[in-house]
């Protein structure tokens, strides 16, 4: 055997074998597991249902905005409908913290069963209307998709819209002004019913036609907010 050969032979031993050329790795994959991604998710839907709407958007959209794969997000929710209602239960409560932060601020009991009728507070019903004004123009995605998005969207979607606006309608009896000795009980209910749901119904309006090429989004805003407190507290006000 030639010098070079045996040389080789000897230096070698039976397990070796020639070192593999490196590759490149590429980066491992989140955990689709992580609860931080399923936020993460959540997140990606409420904009991409906001641009979209429920019909149009695909979950390889969601997938594709909240930079996963397709299967991470199907480890999360079983489809399209309960990833929409989980990104609109996500707004709906943190509209709710909104009011409930303001409404806690100033001594309004939100554990009340009764719907808080002893507080009648103007300045708090402004600061309501503030607190949600001012957190709708710095979450124009979360207000496009409540306000412009949802209506029959799917079934449940119409449920929960719908618990949402009792709660806040249970809540507005809070507002309203002392009874007037003058009326009976049946049409002093009646007159605080009709009140307090056209309350909320003007509310949601405004903000819905305020946003982004709706018939006010070019109104100034103090104005109009000025307006909305002076409607506010007449609506509240039972004669």
């Amino acid at each position: 055997m030639p010098r070079t050969l045996t040389t080789l032979a000897q230096r070698s031993t039976p397990g070796d074998t020639a070192s593999p050329r490196p590759t490149a790795k590429r980066p491992a994959a989140h955990p689709a597991h992580r609860p931080s991604r399923r936020n993460e998710i959540i997140d990606a839907a409420i904009r991409l249902f906001a641009r979209k709407g429920f019909v149009d958007a695909a979950i390889s959209d969601v997938a594709e905005e909240a930079d996963v794969v397709v299967t991470a997000v199907y480890y999360h929710f079983s489809g399209k409908e309960e990833l929409f209602t989980a990104a609109v239960h996500r707004v709906f409560d943190s509209i709710s913290a909104v009011v409930s932060e303001v409404r806690a601020g100033s001594g309004a009991d939100e554990g009340s069963a009764v719907a808080d009728t002893a507080v009648g507070d103007d300045e708090m019903l402004d600061r309501v209307i503030d607190a949600v004004w001012g957190w709708i123009d710095t979450h124009p995605d979360e207000a496009t998709l409540v306000h412009l998005q949802l209506p029959g969207a799917t079934r449940q979607i119409s449920t929960l819209r719908q618990e949402f606006e009792d709660l806040h309608v249970r809540r507005a009896f809070g507002y309203l002004g002392p009874a007037k000795a003058s009326r009976t009980s049946a049409a002093r209910r009646a007159a605080e019913n009709l009140a307090v749901r056209t309350l909320v119904d003007v509310l949601i309006s405004v903000h819905t036609m305020r946003l982004a090429d709706g018939p006010l989004s070019g109104e100034p805003g103090g104005q109009l907010r000025a307006a909305l407190h002076g409607l506010a507290h007449r609506l509240v006000r039972i004669e």
